[in-house]
């Protein structure tokens, strides 16, 4: 029997809600960067070609092992020896062009994505109305032009080919093992569990960390933008004590912001190498027990150690390219917000160029708000002649940008109606 339970509807139905925006805004932020990249299809297509060639010699040297210790030293057959080693020498040569093409293809695109990518952002910036940058903080504003984008770096120029290289080398190792020796294949891999229980446990803390780290890093860059833009009011008001505790409060908040990660990556990280000495362990106690028995050889025990490696190693190097991906996505989404903002003023269609204006403004009993906050012009009553100098003074807030900018705006509507 079924028993309903009051607001249980509701809340898988928030869940869903709450998965279908997750989905939605992790595909807006593949098809971001998909359309950035599309520039670029001969290099990308490049870069993925050195990758599998790449990732395929990294494979052989295991095994080619495996094969001179059973096949040549055993036997005592020299002849196999040297085309093993020729093979190995051929496959080191090789990974080494097919790595050094993979680096030069990713990071010739990457860092042309990242120039598109800042000069869209500062494009789009410039096409806001005043009203946004009235509403953020300008050293916010800096910080997505520079370390947001900087966040985006590793992962564009090394991070994308790091993922799928490290999973084929992950899969591929996991596959040999099994045709090796399917037995010791699941005597070795029982730790698996316990690294996937980690891995999870790791990724849940790392990805609140790092989302804070990246909102606590624009904060410092706003305050240190604005305290030394305003250092000459810093200093006649003598403000110096009061703005050194505000950025220490704000750097210890980034600090501490930090701490979470190091102290998330120095429990992770070592409990995994743990994890692969644990694996070995098994190699030898159970694989030498088979070796005694004439089950096993000794060139598969020799492969499976060297595998060993393969498989932990890109396990660690995921868990460090997650903490990229989190920095990263974090960095991406507040590039995006910045992206999704409209202008709230714009020109018309038919809108001319501004010609000769006379230079008189004119307010009668003007009222103004920037979206739904609270209004910032209370009926305003102004006349300024042409060739005068008005001095505009109030605290912050009080509305002298605003002025500025309906009058500019009321002189291009005149200019623009005259013009028609």
């Amino acid at each position: 029997m079924r028993v309903w339970q009051p607001g249980s509807h509701l809340t898988m139905q928030r869940g869903a809600e709450v998965a279908d925006w997750s989905w939605r805004r992790t595909a807006r932020r593949i098809s971001t960067l998909a359309r950035l990249a599309s520039r670029y299809k001969l290099r990308t297509g490049l870069a993925v070609a050195s990758l599998l060639a790449a990732t395929l010699t990294a494979l052989a040297p295991p095994y080619l092992a495996k094969l001179a210790l059973d096949d040549g030293i055993r036997d005592q057959d020299y002849r196999t020896v040297v085309i093993v080693v020729i093979v190995f020498l051929v496959a080191g040569l090789l990974n080494w062009v097919a790595s050094a093409a993979q680096t030069y293809f990713t990071g010739w695109t990457g860092e042309r994505i990242l120039a598109d990518l800042r000069n869209t952002l500062f494009r789009h910036l410039q096409r806001l109305s005043l009203g946004f940058f009235e509403r953020n903080r300008a050293g916010v504003i800096i910080s997505r032009l520079t370390n947001d984008i900087e966040a985006l770096d590793q992962l564009v120029t090394d991070g994308v080919t790091s993922l799928f290289q490290n999973s084929l080398i992950l899969g591929g190792t996991a596959v040999i093992l099994f045709v090796l020796d399917w037995r010791l294949a699941l005597a070795t891999l029982a730790v698996f569990p316990l690294m996937a229980a980690a891995t999870a446990v790791f990724r849940l803390i790392s990805s609140r960390a790092y989302r804070a780290v990246r909102e606590r890093l624009g904060l410092v860059t706003a305050t240190l933008a604005e305290d030394i833009a305003g250092m000459r009011v810093v200093q006649a008001f003598n403000r110096q004590s009061a703005n050194d505790r505000h950025f220490r409060q704000v750097n210890a908040h980034y600090r501490a912001a930090n701490h979470v990660t190091v102290v998330t990556n120095g429990l992770y990280f070592p409990f995994v190498d743990f994890l692969s000495t644990a694996s070995t362990a098994v190699v030898l106690g159970y694989g030498g027990y088979r070796y005694f028995d004439g089950s096993i050889q000794i060139g598969t025990l020799l492969a499976f150690m060297l595998y060993l490696s393969n498989f932990f190693d890109p396990v660690q190097q995921l868990s460090q390219l997650y903490n990229t991906f989190l920095s990263a996505v974090a960095a991406l989404d507040k590039i995006m917000d910045v992206m999704d903002e409209v202008p709230e003023v714009e020109d018309a269609p038919y809108a001319r160029s501004l010609p000769q204006i006379e230079g008189r403004v004119a307010f009668e009993s003007v009222r103004f708000g920037y979206g739904s906050g609270p209004e910032v012009l209370h009926g305003i009553d102004l006349d300024i002649a042409p060739g005068t100098t008005v001095a505009l003074v109030g605290h912050t807030g009080a509305g002298k940008s605003t002025i500025t900018i309906r009058a500019t705006a009321r002189s291009r509507s005149t200019a623009t109606t005259s013009a028609r």
